[in-house]
Order: C-alpha cells, then sequence, then structure tokens
C-alpha cells in the first residue's frame, strides 16, 4: 500500500512539474558546419554541444535559411550532438538551432553558421516537390509530389498541403498526410479526389477537399507549416486551367525547385485527352530515358491495354534491331531479336512496363501499362 501510494504521490509531482515548467532550455553552444574530407562537396554537416534545462531538453530544431527544416530528438549519447543534410543546389546556406524541452519551451537561437555549396552538377531537390497537377473538369482531379533523393525515404508525416481558392490571398483548407505516409527515393506520392475514373493505379490517397480546385486554385506544399513550393498559381492570382495537366520540366528541376513562386512557363501543359497522363506516376530520373511524345520514334498501341498482343509502329518504318521490356524494379522479363511489329505480353502480369527499342544508333524507352 504505501509502495502504491508512493508512486501515486511520485507521478502527481511530476505532473506538476511539467505544467508549470516555463523555464526555457539554454543555448546549445558552439553550434557549427564541421567539415570534413569524406563529406560530398554538396552536403552539410552540423555540429553543437547540449543545452541543459531544469527538466530535461527534448528535441532540437534546425533551421535553414530562416525556415525550420528538422526537428531532431536529443541523444544523451554524448556530450555533443551531430545532424548531417546533403543534396543542396549551389548557393548559400546559413544554419540556426535552438532546444526545445517538453513542456514546449524553447530556447533563444543560436548564431548562425553559413556554408556555400559550388559543384559542377547540380542535384534533384533534397525534399519533395510538387511534379505534377491533374486539373480535369468534374473529379478527375489528382496532385503528383515526386522525391528524387538518394539513400533513405522522406518521412510525409511532417509535411501538409493546403488550397488557397479563387485567388482569395489566405490558405482556405489543409490536407494533412496519413501517419505512415512516405516516399522512396525517385518514386511519386499522388493524392487523387475519390470519384476519379481514371490513374486508379497510381493513386497513393484519396481526398476530396485538397483536391477540390479548378482553374483558379493554388495548391501549397508546407513542411512544418512553411511553405516551400506551390503548383497551379500563386497566392492571391490564378494562372491554370481546367481541363490540362501539367508536368514540371525535367530541365527546370534541378535548378530551381522546389520554390514558392509559380512560373506557368517551368511546366509543360497538355490538354486533357480523358485517359491516364503517361507521366504520371513516375518520377523524372524513372522518365530520364523515356521519351517525349512530341519527338515520337515509335508508337505502342493500344496502350494501356488489357489484351495480351500489343503492336508497334515505327517512324518511317523504321526497322527494330532489339526490343526489351523491363518491369518498374528495372528486371528485364522480355527480349525479342529484330522482332516484329506485333509483340506477345501474354506472360506479363497487370502493372507498369518499359519497352524499349534500338532503332538504328538510337535507344527509345516508352512505358507501357498493362490493365
Amino acid at each position: 500500500m504505501k509502495r502504491k501510494l508512493l508512486f501515486v504521490i511520485t507521478l502527481f509531482i511530476s505532473s506538476i512539474t511539467l505544467a508549470q515548467d516555463t523555464e526555457a532550455p539554454t543555448t546549445p553552444a558552439n553550434f557549427q558546419i564541421v567539415y570534413n574530407i569524406a563529406s560530398p562537396e554538396d552536403s552539410f554537416a552540423l555540429q553543437w554541444d547540449h543545452a541543459t534545462d531544469n527538466v530535461g531538453v527534448t528535441t532540437y530544431e534546425i533551421y535553414i535559411n530562416g525556415a525550420l527544416d528538422e526537428i531532431i530528438p536529443f541523444d544523451n549519447s554524448n556530450t555533443v550532438q551531430y545532424a548531417s543534410f546533403g543534396r543542396f543546389n549551389n548557393g548559400t546556406y546559413c544554419f540556426t538551432i535552438l532546444a526545445k524541452d517538453a513542456a514546449g519551451n524553447a530556447s533563444a537561437l543560436s548564431p548562425q553558421d553559413c556554408g556555400n555549396v559550388n559543384v559542377i552538377y547540380q542535384n534533384p531537390p533534397r525534399k519533395p516537390y510538387f511534379s505534377g497537377f491533374l486539373n480535369y473538369a468534374g473529379d478527375n482531379k489528382a496532385i503528383e509530389i515526386a522525391y528524387e533523393n538518394f539513400g533513405s525515404s522522406s518521412d510525409l508525416s511532417n509535411y501538409s498541403l493546403k488550397i488557397s481558392h479563387n485567388g482569395s490571398g489566405t490558405w482556405d483548407t489543409v490536407y494533412t498526410f496519413p501517419s505512415s505516409a512516405s516516399i522512396s527515393p525517385n518514386e511519386t506520392f499522388v493524392i487523387a479526389h475519390p470519384n476519379i475514373s481514371i490513374c486508379s493505379t497510381f493513386v497513393n490517397d484519396y481526398d476530396s477537399t485538397i483536391t477540390n480546385f479548378d482553374g483558379n486554385d493554388v495548391i501549397g506544399l508546407f513542411k512544418y507549416d512553411t511553405l516551400y513550393d506551390v503548383v497551379g498559381g500563386n497566392l492571391g492570382s490564378s494562372t491554370t486551367a481546367v481541363n490540362t495537366d501539367i508536368f514540371l520540366k525535367k530541365e527546370i528541376l534541378t535548378a530551381i525547385h522546389p520554390i514558392t513562386t509559380f512560373n506557368i512557363n517551368d511546366w509543360n501543359v497538355y490538354p486533357n485527352t480523358g485517359s491516364c497522363p503517361n507521366m504520371l506516376g513516375f518520377s523524372f530520373l524513372v522518365l530520364l530515358d523515356v521519351e517525349d511524345e512530341t519527338t515520337a520514334t515509335f508508337q505502342i498501341y493500344p496502350n494501356p491495354t488489357n489484351g495480351d498482343v500489343v503492336y508497334i509502329n515505327t517512324k518511317n518504318n523504321a526497322e527494330i534491331s532489339t526490343m526489351t521490356i523491363h518491369d518498374v524494379s528495372g528486371k528485364l522479363v522480355l527480349q525479342q531479336v529484330n522482332p516484329s511489329n506485333e509483340i506477345n505480353i501474354q506472360q506479363l502480369e497487370q502493372g507498369v512496363y518499359f519497352l524499349q527499342l534500338q532503332i538504328g544508333n538510337q535507344t527509345v524507352t516508352k512505358k507501357l501499362i498493362r490493365q
């Protein structure tokens, strides 16, 4: 009985202490960028001395160029803590940090430390970004987010989408990603209207509020409630039109995106054909070798197909020396030398494939969908 009473009293006192805790942690000391010869030239490693608190530090918030970028749990395995951030585009990046305790008390921000990236080859964005936008009439609407980074998946639980209707100048509706949502490197995450009648193969989540847009609406991508990418237009104005698909141009991607201003010239705009666009559901790295429809060297029909045979038409009836089909993991599933224009795909399961032809000195790839 005494032990139980002691436990209750201890728990009660702890609750009072936590509820009344108004003392902020100290500012993390000696916060700095540390350079390591093994670190890539487009990456930053950070180091700081632990903050102290009357109850205990629980997390650190790291800001890059003034915007909250990451929340890192307190690690008491050492008196110094480290973090690394990679794959930055060329530019100057300034880092600051603050400490928080369980009651939410925050320290002052540390002095910032800045560093530069200047590499020859620009990388894809280090965070998810808007890559596609389906704005058909009715409920055939979808938003595509891509992630080109290498390494681990990106946790989407700290991200959200917001919509601004009719150039209102305010964010009206918030979409929160499912708690378990993540996006793997070189993959996409597609949110569609529940009543969409096309592209269901590529949809990861359905939501009727964030996809309730038309030609006057803007969608924003937020992390920790900080805006860092937009699609459809700019807050307080509108750009896109109903019955169009837009997909970010590959040559624009590494230079400036994600970005908080929308420029329609950064996007390829396609009219609604009533079918699922070939680009939806695939990241840019997957599509790098997939031929643009506007300069098509060959055509596949029917595509998508639920039959056992597809037909190939080459430009100017050019001869095909080899034909290969790979699945989305890159596995070779079918190969033919000097094939005819009739390809038997009976052995293929339902799914998405890449059909590649060797035509003269050209190697050309197209997406093939078996339903």
